[in-house]
């Protein structure tokens, strides 16, 4: 049996007396040890509720709270396992349960007090625990974008610029250098927007403030000094004398740099004033991308006459090739400033300290019209009350002041955390002391790092190793031990990743050394790490043609695979490659929503419904297949205006005039058939436009012209629902209020990852394929990695760039400054901050193709496309490639002939992987469609679950009014177990009737008292009752009103059936049905349960089949009545 290395790491990690700080490498088992960890500490408190485990993704949080119940349950129902990590698990989960029995906390049917939470969710906890306290109130839901919120309060900041207002004279400055360009302006100031948790607390003290800016930029500029002249000092005699000799034999008006050095006799001072004569004497050693000098030359002072000086100085330039991080140095050097902030450049940071204050207020105001936040309010919120407790109320505790005491504090994926975040988890430990049994518990692997573009700090996770958080000091402990990956995948990335990691942390950076790991599973003899070049114009269609073949040799193997990309657009000649050959493949967060057909029609018909004088969008719905009209067709609709053409009458009047007039005869057979078919319909739907909510008018009218019978597979359907979901969320009042807010919303979301599936192969092999990111924390059998020699695009220049600095002693220092003027070059001190970023982002890219790498168990295929340099030999890669990041490596690899690469300017193989021809035929309905009748408007948002008789579902019994009610409470319980019934104090609850009122009135519907009475009731008492509590709590695989949809057999037609509530628990699929309904007078508890199981016994039996046909796993089915309090299981078979 294997042994586990760092054993003894792991059992001190349990130790719930003292507080860590864990370095968990991927595949080391970080999860289960949060698990272990929880487990231990639940048998130390004395309600649950005095841990706090937070995640940074509710996927995460779900995963963790499964596998912390699971763990309870298992060990409540099952023997001691046999393997040490699950009988170590099992051990602890006994010790709570006993804790659990003594306290009576009744954890197994009430799971939802763990306290396992998002950073964003605790946050917002936060915030309310003292609303009532300070000025910030009860926050609303985060919009998810927020950005026509931040041009909005922008463009309103700037329109002060007219007033007698004091912000006058600041803009005026701002507008001034951005070229008084206005919409620039907004544009740079929005952009600002989405990080003003980083920039609002330091802006305050940045005017006037020049002679602090001057003190942090000597202090940079002379570590750095100090620390090159250490290097050169063993040459500084021979490479002054050098220079002395160069600059003699150059003329002032060749190389004026090089000559001023003539009669140097010693180095320079090391200070600002000093640095162009330092970056002079690196110029003779290093090129100015801080490369050392393969050769010099009369230019750089070294004629061909005096080969003896030529040869002293490549000596010297050999001896540099020596010195450890000389050319990182170098670089560094030559991205100093070279002087400090100029007057102009503090002008406008003046200014900025004085609007951005203001323009972040003014967002506040904009959010507050809306009813909306953004998720930096809510953490800026969190840290206002937070602050306002221990400045004005004196409390230095804060947790005295929660719901429960927090004892224990553990936070997973800690090298995520963002410079706010972790300000918020110091306030919170401010009041501890050492020894109170009070612990703090860190779980991350900086290696890992990879949203730095979401403002994650990896520096913070290297700084909390060896400084405390507040008064908390974290024992730092390593894992070392990789359960996921074959041995020798594990020794290539420790050879590999141990060279592309920086050699030496710096916490400014984010600079990260490796940490290697040990491989626990048995090596596999086909297992392994290979790397395929290829060269010439054809490389990406030759390299998706391998990935392709290969594919095709390890799909029988029934091992899981998966193609990771950086970028979307990397995947142009790869799905086309695996299409042609036959594979199998989901695509997770690749293909755009609105590149969708289904759903481009979709909002063509939105937007002519919402405007009748929109052409293009009613033309682009006479094309739909569902209208089908040809292009002759619409030509002639369009030509029958009295008016021109293109300013005509709306399309929809000529539709009526040609269907009523002669013009009819000139139309297609079916383009007469499908004009009278389809305008009785939009008719009625622009009658109703204003008077119905617009989602179920679309759906309906989408559903009335036949739209779900255009559809090629249920993943169109599941997409045209996400659809119709986005859109009940942007209207108001029966319209859109914003609609390019709405398209933005709708460019945002990524289509169903079913494109690429063919139910007719017997492959049971689906090719995952997705971004690097998305595949976080995941692990495939065979893993592809192409186009790593693509680069990524650069950034754009912000408004304003800054730099928190952090030396070993742990101080911080601040570096600021606003772009150049329009007219100018940027200054310096803006140019070195961005080289610090492009570092920063550099350091990024390493550790985003290290998790990649390490998503493999088995075996890792890389790709790239090379170039041959003049010397034969393959150029490096871009430096923002993700190949440049290993190169040395790769490049050694393929010298020695361990990796191939292949010339494709005569590739044999083009006409068999050419990308599929353009499709001239049309698709649409046939030419005497009638909608069939067992389509109706529950098939994409339904509350209503009727299909055909042979389901054996209940046909709906319940009334207009009746269902419209069912549908709000329904959303209700929806939103609770997606935000957590924690989330949900009475207070809260207590406010849904209003909510409820108003939702029902824009049905035209006019709420009775009593039945908002009865709504409350049921919400109530299902959030009271323990088994309700376990239904909305959070678990793994959970979804609420899951739409599955089927194929009719007898009909042709596709159905689909809505899931009131679903999720796995032990690995067994429930399936829960709410009925909002209870037993008459005349009838016991018995009977009427007997009577709703006959009822909907075979509509379960539906719902039981539909899972079974996508997973194996058991399925159990139940009906909860919310206004009982009654939970009853269904057998079905």
């Amino acid at each position: 049996m294997n042994i586990v290395k760092d054993h003894a790491q792991r059992s001190q990690a349990i130790d719930p007396l003292n507080s860590f700080i864990v370095s968990a490498p991927a595949g080391s088992g970080k999860t289960g040890l949060i698990t272990q960890r929880i487990l231990r500490l639940l048998s130390t408190v004395n309600n649950p509720e005095e841990i706090l485990s937070i995640t940074f993704t509710r996927k995460a949080s779900a995963e963790m709270a499964e596998r912390v119940t699971s763990a309870l349950q298992h060990a409540n129902n099952y023997p001691r396992p046999t393997t040490p990590y699950e009988a170590k698990t099992w051990d602890l989960a006994r010790l709570a349960l006993e804790q659990n029995r003594i306290k009576r906390w009744n954890l197994l049917e009430m799971p939802g007090r763990l306290k396992i939470q998002t950073i964003d969710s605790f946050c917002r906890y936060i915030a309310r625990q003292f609303s009532l306290e300070t000025s910030i109130g009860e926050l609303p839901e985060p919009t998810e974008h927020p950005e026509l919120h931040y041009q909005a309060a922008s463009r309103s900041l700037l329109s002060q610029l007219e007033t007698d207002n004091p912000i006058t004279r600041h803009i005026e400055v701002l507008l001034t250098h951005t070229g008084n360009d206005l919409s620039r302006c907004e544009r740079l100031l929005s952009e600002l927007l989405s990080k003003r948790d980083q920039w609002l607390p330091l802006i305050f003290n940045v005017a006037d403030n020049k002679g602090y800016f001057d003190r942090v930029l000597e202090d940079i500029t002379q570590e750095n000094l100090l620390q090159l002249e250490a290097t050169l000092m063993p040459i500084a005699g021979e490479l002054i004398a050098l220079i002395d000799y160069a600059a003699s034999q150059v003329l002032a008006d060749n190389n004026e740099r090089l000559h001023g050095l003539l009669g140097i006799c010693e180095f320079p001072d090391t200070c600002l004033q000093s640095i162009l004569i330092w970056k002079d004497i690196l110029n003779m050693l290093v090129t100015k991308d801080g490369t050392i000098r393969r050769r010099v030359d009369k230019n750089s002072g070294f004629p061909t006459s005096n080969p003896e000086q030529k040869a002293r100085m490549l000596a010297l330039l050999d001896w540099c090739r020596t010195q450890a991080d000389f050319e990182t140095l170098a670089e560094t050097i030559l991205n100093l400033p070279n002087e400090s902030i100029n007057s102009t450049q503090q002008s406008v940071l003046d200014a900025l300290s004085y609007i951005l204050p203001r323009l972040a207020a003014q967002l506040d105001i904009q959010f507050a019209s809306q009813d909306q936040c953004d998720y930096p309010a809510i953490t800026l919120s969190a840290l206002e009350a937070l602050s306002t407790q221990q400045q004005d109320l004196g409390v230095t505790d804060i947790t005295l002041r929660l719901d429960y005491q927090l004892r224990h504090i553990l936070v997973d994926e800690f090298q995520d955390t963002s410079g706010s975040q972790l300000e918020l988890l110091t306030k919170l430990v401010a009041g501890w002391e050492p020894d109170d049994g009070r612990t703090l518990f860190l779980v991350g692997d900086a290696m890992q790092s990879l949203y730095g573009f979401r403002n994650a700090n990896v520096g913070l996770f290297i700084n909390s190793q060896k400084n405390p958080i507040g008064p908390v000091h974290c024992i730092p402990l390593s894992l070392t031990t990789n359960f996921r990956s074959d041995p020798k995948v594990v020794n290539w990335v420790n050879e590999v990743f141990a060279e592309a990691f920086p050699q030496h942390a710096d916490v400014s950076r984010g600079a990260v050394p490796y940490s290697q790991s040990i491989g626990f599973n048995k090596t596999c003899q086909q297992s392994g790490v290979t790397f395929r070049g290829f060269t010439g114009e054809f490389a990406q269609i030759a390299e998706a043609d391998h990935i392709a073949k290969t594919c095709i040799q390890l799909t029988p193997n029934n091992a899981s695979i998966a193609i990771l990309v950086r970028s979307r657009n990397h995947l142009i000649h790869i799905v086309p490659a695996l299409q042609k050959a036959g594979l199998q493949w989901e695509a997770h967060g690749i293909t755009p929503l609105a590149t969708r057909m289904p759903v481009l029609d979709m909002m063509s018909l939105t937007k002519a419904i919402l405007s009748p004088a929109d052409r293009i969008a009613w033309l682009s719905i006479l094309r739909a297949p569902f209208c089908g009209f040809s292009l002759s067709d619409l030509l002639l609709v369009v030509n029958s205006s009295n008016t021109h053409p293109d300013t005509g009458d709306a399309i929809f009047s000529q539709m009526q005039r040609v269907l009523e007039s002669s013009a009819n005869s000139q139309l297609s057979n079916y383009a007469k058939s499908s004009l009278a078919r389809v305008t009785p319909i939009l008719t009625r739907a622009l009658k109703m436009r204003g008077r119905m909510d617009i989602r179920r008018l679309v759906e309906s009218t989408w559903q009335a012209l036949g739209g779900p019978s255009t559809l090629f597979n249920t993943s169109d359907l599941t997409d045209i629902r996400t659809y119709l979901d986005l859109l009940e969320t942007h209207q108001k009042a029966g319209l859109v209020n914003h609609w390019s807010s709405f398209e933005r919303a709708v460019e945002k979301l990524y289509a169903h990852p079913s494109s690429g599936l063919n139910h007719s192969s017997e492959s049971a092999n689906i090719i995952q394929i997705m971004t690097i990111h998305k595949s976080k924390g995941l692990e495939f059998d065979h893993v592809f990695l192409p186009a790593l020699d693509r680069q990524s695009a650069s950034d754009s220049k912000p408004l304003l760039r800054w730099q928190k600095r952090v030396n070993d002693d742990n101080q911080s220092s601040l570096i600021m400054a606003p772009l150049g003027a329009h007219d100018e070059e940027d200054d310096s001190v803006y140019a070195h901050l961005k080289y610090e970023a492009n570092c920063r982002s550099r350091f990024e890219d390493t550790r985003v193709l290290y998790v990649a790498a390490t998503r493999a168990v088995k075996n890792l295929y890389l790709y790239g496309h090379l170039k041959l340099g003049k010397a034969n030999d393959f150029i490096t890669p871009g430096k923002s490639s993700l190949l440049n990041r290993i190169w040395t490596s790769i490049n050694s690899s393929i010298k020695r002939g361990d990796y191939l690469v292949e010339a494709t300017e005569t590739y044999s193989s083009l006409q068999s992987i050419a990308l599929p021809k353009r499709l001239v035929h049309i698709t649409r309905l046939v030419s005497d469609f009638v909608a069939p009748a067992e389509v109706q408007s529950a098939i994409i948002s339904g509350n209503v679950k009727k299909t055909t008789k042979d389901s054996g579902i209940a046909k709906n019994e319940v009334s207009f009014r009746a269902r419209h009610l069912g549908t709000i409470v329904h959303r209700t319980l929806k939103q609770i177990a997606i935000d957590g019934v924690d989330h949900w104090p009475f207070e809260k609850i207590e406010q849904l009737p209003k909510a409820w009122r108003a939702q029902i009135n824009e049905l035209g519907i006019i709420p009775q008292q009593s039945e908002l009475d009865q709504l409350l009731f049921a919400v109530t008492t299902m959030i009271n009752d323990p088994k309700g509590k376990w239904i909305l709590h959070s678990h793994s695989g959970g979804d609420c009103e899951l739409s599955l949809s089927f194929f009719h057999a007898e009909t042709q037609t596709v159905g689909t059936s809505v899931i009131d509530r679903t999720f796995v628990e032990n690995g067994t699929r429930w399936i829960v049905d709410y009925k909002f309904t209870s037993q008459n007078d005349t009838e016991s508890q018995d009977q009427f349960v007997s009577k709703q199981i006959a009822h909907y016994q075979g509509q379960l039996q539906h719902y039981a089949r539909l899972f079974h046909a996508m997973a194996p796993e058991p399925v159990r089915c139940a009906l909860y009545f919310p206004m009982m309090a009654l939970f009853t299981e269904v057998m079905v078979d």
